[in-house]
Formats: C-alpha cells, sequence, structure tokens
C-alpha cells in the first residue's frame, strides 16, 4: 500500500511588543506526517459515553500490541480528540493510547500530526462538512489540553506552544455548509479554532507588555 506523506515548511515572523523588545515566533519546521486515518466524525462520537470511548481506545490499543503498529495508537488519539468535549471525557479515556505514545517518544509527533491534519482538512475547499467541522473538534481540544502548559510558556516558548502559534497562524474557518452543520449538531458559536488561538496570543502578548512596561 501506498502511503503519502505531506510537507509543509513554516517561517517565523516577528511581532512588534509595546516596547523595544520583540518575540519571534516560532521556526518550528512542520515534519512530514503518516495521515491518520479518520473513522469516526463528531456526530458518530458525540453520543458515545465514557465506557464506549474506552471501547474504542481499548480495541486500537489491543490492535497496536498484537503488530506493534505505533499507527493503531495514533488512530486512538484522533478518535478521543475528535468526539466534543463538554462532559472532560477525553482527560479520562485518554491515557489508554498517550501512555503507549510516550513510551515510545511518539506522542508529541502525534499531537503535531493531528494539528495539521485538521489544518489541511479544514482548508479543503470541497470537505465534507461533517468532516470540517470534526477537524476544528480536534483543534478547539488540542487547544484546550495545550492551554495549560501554554500559559507556563509566556518566555521561555515550547512544544505547546508552537502548536497553538501554528493553529492561530493557520487562518483556518468553517465554510458556510461547515457553520450549518455546527450550528446544528454541536449547538456551538462559529468561532474559528484560529480565532481561539489568536485570542490566546494576544493575551500572552497582553501580559509581557505589562510586564515590560
Amino acid at each position: 500500500m501506498k502511503i503519502i506523506f505531506y510537507t509543509v515548511f513554516v517561517f517565523g515572523f516577528l511581532t512588534s511588543c509595546g516596547t523595544a523588545t520583540k518575540e519571534v515566533r516560532s521556526n518550528r519546521e512542520i515534519k512530514s506526517f503518516e495521515p491518520i486515518a479518520m473513522e469516526y466524525t463528531f456526530k458518530n462520537l458525540k453520543l458515545n459515553d465514557l465506557d464506549q470511548m474506552m471501547d474504542l481506545l481499548f480495541r486500537k490499543n489491543n490492535e497496536y500490541k498484537k503488530n506493534e503498529l505505533i499507527q493503531k495508537l495514533k488512530e486512538g488519539a484522533l478518535i478521543a480528540y475528535s468526539r466534543p468535549d463538554e462532559d472532560r471525557t477525553l482527560d479520562k479515556v485518554i491515557s489508554v493510547v498517550k501512555n503507549p505514545l510516550e513510551d515510545n517518544s511518539e506522542w508529541e509527533n502525534t499531537v503535531e500530526a493531528m494539528v495539521n491534519q485538521s489544518i489541511s482538512k479544514m482548508n479543503e475547499e470541497k470537505a465534507d462538512p461533517a468532516y470540517q467541522v470534526t477537524a476544528g473538534v480536534v483543534l478547539e481540544n488540542v487547544i484546550a489540553e495545550l492551554k495549560p502548559t501554554f500559559l507556563k510558556q509566556y518566555r521561555s516558548g515550547g512544544f505547546e506552544t508552537d502548536m497553538i502559534e501554528r493553529i492561530a497562524d493557520s487562518h483556518v474557518a468553517y465554510s458556510r455548509a461547515a457553520k450549518s452543520e455546527r450550528k446544528l449538531n454541536l449547538m456551538r458559536g462559529n468561532i474559528s479554532p484560529s480565532e481561539i488561538a489568536q485570542r490566546l496570543l494576544q493575551q500572552k502578548q497582553d501580559t509581557l507588555n505589562a510586564e515590560n512596561r
């Protein structure tokens, strides 16, 4: 089976602060990655309870153990992040696949692949609305999970900051059809993941500006 890899390169740029201090946007190169199969949409997953989500992730964990296929763990992570997380189920189930991914030094690669793939899906002009909304859910969940560490990295930076910046700089937006899909099935507003990430970066910039006065 032929595997397709995507490679994109991003270049950092400067953003001015209120003082002479300048912050350099991350120069982190976007790695090549094997696309993660998206087996479910948010509509398939939103009605799943904790036990059902556990079953899905343990199934992926067992598939990984049979043949040591890391990709199965990544598929499990994407399933977990594709479910709307108002009830905080994600925190309760993700360790099933996250722990072995961390043991194999693949967790950050998995998060990065989910971010890159979801941005690509949201940018597809003719993407199925359900899949575009699912990609948005993935990015929203990534932002929520990375936010606590991001808030501690205002000056130091780090992986979490790089991912928040990448989502912010992607300027993804929902298509008209995806907005209707989202409103009908999620009862959420249409703020995009990029806008959420941009607000976090603005909060960071405001804090740094205040500290530098």
